[in-house]
């Protein structure tokens, strides 16, 4: 089939959430009724951040879409669902400190580095003469293409075929599309358009823009050689996941790379600058900053932040609940859509979930090729139907889990950073931490499923 005949889709952002939802739509197109446009605003894709956690959810979607064997090799550990340590959790503010509770689930996390994780989705993408096994659906991909604006003309007639989206690009000749998908982060820029144009739009002045958390992420990456010199025999060279918890602080240690590197991420609740960031939201800072941070705290963690020779401080933000995710023909992913903050380290796996209810709807055996009003109001009905309430929901325990893992959680009022704080209410803690892991051993078939039964169930039409 021409590519003239087909349902063409833009991907606006070539992050993590785009390259899954580019490779889940060619692994799901057995009929072949799908074009792929991949508009990137940088010249070149790159990926900042160090490690991401697979989760056994999540790797059930990738082993779907056949990417399993490729990241096997780079995982921390062969998958299995045996009883596994997420983290051990210890109190870290104090000289000496200590072990609380180890938390577990059915096949822990999976940890990789980013950056690898996004190679393996190139290599994936069916672009001309790459690697991919199977071309379903033929794809490009756009670098230095910034999206300025969109336009579309809205059919006559609900059950009419409708016309093309066009794109507007920075400095770039203009295109169009069928479907046009904002995967372009936290920042944007098709969130902002699509919001301006829903009905009302002041309603929805506080989700055009993300809220900073009050926290900020030290991250570095360690490596094990330096860290063993600095440490002999430190507990993270063999430990699955640590955290180091202490009040309005804590840190986050696990391997990346095959055991080479130790990630380190460190995060602590700033409250002197008044609910407001200014500047960017990556800086570098020096070494002395971060050992000042964590003052006191055990020699683990200063022995930690000795190997971080370059440190760099992330602003945290995240998006207010966004209650919808899509209208018309136009559909939010990912960090567009539902920011979230780490301490559940959640926010890849939810992203990866809407690319594959969404590959799932469009490449279902109902689905026309000739695309309707009627049609993409219904596709967009059952997204948000679906999407929205699983994406707010782990938002919410997310920061949740934050207020836990920094000991400001109910209980902790009266304790200040170094406190000895009671065994019981620790342990109290990291087993609701542990609870809000749950999911992880969850299927993302009950949610496909849902969606699909929506999808051929025609009440379900507005």
């Amino acid at each position: 089939m021409s590519r003239s005949e087909r349902i063409h889709i833009a991907i606006v952002g070539a992050g993590i959430v785009g390259l899954t939802l580019a490779v889940t739509l060619n692994a799901l197109d057995k009929e072949g009724k799908i074009a792929i446009d991949i508009y990137e605003a940088a010249p070149e894709l790159s990926e900042i951040g160090a490690g991401i956690n697979v989760w056994p959810r999540t790797l059930q979607i990738l082993k779907q879409i056949g990417l399993e064997e490729m990241l096997i090799p780079l995982f921390d550990h062969q998958p299995d669902l045996e009883p596994r340590i997420i983290f051990g959790v210890r109190k870290g503010d104090q000289k000496e400190g200590y072990k609380i509770y180890d938390v577990m689930n059915n096949g822990g996390a999976l940890r990789i580095h980013r950056a690898d994780f996004q190679r393996s989705l190139i290599k994936h993408l069916p672009l001309a003469g790459s690697a991919a096994k199977d071309i379903n659906c033929p794809c490009t991909l756009h670098l230095s293409h910034r999206l300025a604006d969109y336009t579309s003309t809205a059919p006559a007639t609900s059950t009419r075929n409708i016309g093309p989206i066009t794109l507007h690009f920075s400095d770039k000749p203009s295109a169009t599309c069928d479907i046009l998908i904002g995967a372009d982060g936290i920042k944007s820029t098709v969130r902002q358009l699509f919001l301006s144009r829903l009905p009302n739009p002041q309603k929805y002045e506080r989700y055009m823009e993300p809220v900073w958390s009050e926290c900020v992420a030290y991250r570095g990456l360690v490596s094990t050689d330096e860290l063993e010199k600095v440490f002999p025999g430190h507990r993270a060279l063999t430990h699955p996941g640590l955290m180091y918890s202490g009040k309005t602080r804590y840190v986050v240690v696990y391997p990346v790379s095959g055991g080479k590197f130790v990630n380190v991420v460190a995060i602590a609740h700033d409250k002197t600058r008044g609910g407001v960031w200014e500047g960017p939201w990556k800086v570098d800072v020096t070494q002395a900053e971060l050992f000042e941070e964590y003052a006191g705290w055990e020699e683990e963690v200063q022995a930690l932040i000795q190997c971080i020779k370059k440190p760099t401080k992330w602003a945290l933000h995240a998006l207010d609940h966004l209650n919808v995710f899509a209208k018309g023909r136009v559909f939010l992913m990912g960090d567009s859509a539902h920011a979230m903050l780490p301490h559940l380290g959640a926010g890849a796996s939810v992203g990866i979930e809407d690319a594959y209810i969404f590959a799932s709807l469009l490449t279902h055996a109902s689905t026309p090729r000739a695309l309707s009003a009627q049609f993409t109001n219904h596709l967009t009905n059952i997204y948000n139907t679906v999407r929205v309430p699983r994406a707010i929901a782990m938002s919410k325990a997310t920061t949740e889990t934050g207020y836990i893992c920094n000991l400001e959680a109910s209980g902790f009022e009266g304790y200040k950073e170094h406190d000895d704080v009671p065994m019981d209410l620790l342990v109290k803690a990291s087993r609701a931490m542990e609870r809000n892991w749950a999911w992880t051993i969850t299927s993302p078939e009950e949610d496909r499923g849902r969606a699909l039964a929506l999808l051929e169930d025609p009440r379900a039409v507005l």
